[in-house]
């Protein structure tokens, strides 16, 4: 059986150069892709409403790309704009949905769960899955991706999930050799663009140009 849980190269290579480019800040940010049909769902316990999100989705997630966010403390408006933006880009391009959220805590020990942008994705995100980029693995050496993946149990658990990182080897090539070619200096997230509207592009064309370049 394939992994519930696919994360292409040029996905994969952004969420680390977001860590990279803060590397003494929590990052987040946002995965667009795609999910299969929904085989089974599950309702939070009390809740019969079609409102908020499923807690269990048996369905393969693709993530295709991803949308770096913050890497200041989450504020709410910030979020908000965020998701106003986003919603509309999914609305205009055809089967490509917001599939869930990543992080990378500050603290080199922590290991757990960002349990303020996990619950953002509860309320935002039907059937969401989360990708931690484990900051003690981010290294030039890396032999193997740095990501933990996971998916909601109930309404308010989260349990690790399978993931493949497409190509994987290559990815994390390709991510190494990015961040020596500095790339990571160009990526910039919502809160760039918050802070500089004219110049700051969150979708990162021009950086997704030149992993495709490298490749």
């Amino acid at each position: 059986m394939s992994p519930r849980i696919s994360v292409s190269e040029t996905a994969y290579c952004k969420m680390v150069l977001h860590a990279i480019k803060y590397p003494h800040c929590a990052v987040r940010g946002v995965l667009l892709g795609k999910r299969t049909p929904l085989t089974k769902t599950e309702e939070p316990s009390g809740d019969t409403s079609d409102e908020g999100p499923l807690a269990l989705s048996e369905s393969d997630v693709e993530v295709v790309e991803v949308v770096p966010a913050t890497h200041s403390p989450v504020l709410a408006p910030t979020v908000e704009a965020m998701f106003v933006h986003l919603d509309a880009f999914c609305r205009a391009e055809e089967g490509t949905d917001i599939v869930g959220l990543y992080f990378c805590n500050q603290q080199l020990s922590n290991n757990g769960l960002d349990e303020l942008w996990a619950r953002i994705a509860t309320d935002k995100i039907r059937h969401p899955v989360l990708l931690q980029i484990e900051n003690a693995k981010l290294s030039l050496n890396a032999t193997s991706p740095c990501l933990k993946a996971f998916e909601l149990e109930s309404a308010a658990k989260w349990r690790p999930a399978d993931y493949s990182v497409e190509h994987s080897d290559d990815a994390v090539l390709l991510a190494s050799v990015a961040v020596q070619n500095k790339l990571h200096r160009s990526l910039a997230d919502f809160e760039n663009h918050l802070d500089e509207l004219t110049s700051a592009d969150f979708f990162n064309l021009e950086l997704n140009a030149k992993l495709m370049a490298i490749t």
